[in-house]
């Protein structure tokens, strides 16, 4: 199958958000190995970029959801509680883009400036 057509097949997936388990079945049973490994890394780039990862700790108000939402107003949000990684605050991730307003993110880089000026 030639790349332009497992493009508009990857766009169609992430556009619709949903393939079929008789569609994974034609695929896994057609595609080469070589084009499966095409078909997997543009899904993979096409759902990074389309998704926003929103890791927090504790509660998210529904006022915060609807703001975050505002400000990615054409990706998906994935609304992500992470106690155990993240003390307070929040994380963002989208694209190849990593926002850490997280306390643990900010102890982190205190850490790491202090390692790199000593």
């Amino acid at each position: 199958m030639k790349r332009l057509r497992i493009e508009e097949l990857v766009d169609s997936v992430i556009k619709y958000d949903y393939l079929s388990s008789k569609c994974w079945d034609w695929i896994f049973l057609n595609f080469s190995r070589e084009e499966l490994k095409v078909f997997s890394n543009l899904l993979s780039k096409g759902i990074k970029h389309n998704n926003v990862v929103v890791s927090f700790s504790g509660e998210l108000s529904d006022l915060n959801k609807k703001k975050i939402n505002m400000m990615f107003h054409n990706k998906k949000i994935l609304f992500k509680r992470d106690d155990s990684n993240i003390i307070g605050g929040i994380r963002f991730e989208y694209d190849d883009f990593i926002l850490n307003y997280s306390i643990s993110g900010t102890i982190e880089r205190i850490l790491r400036d202090i390692k790199e000026n000593l």
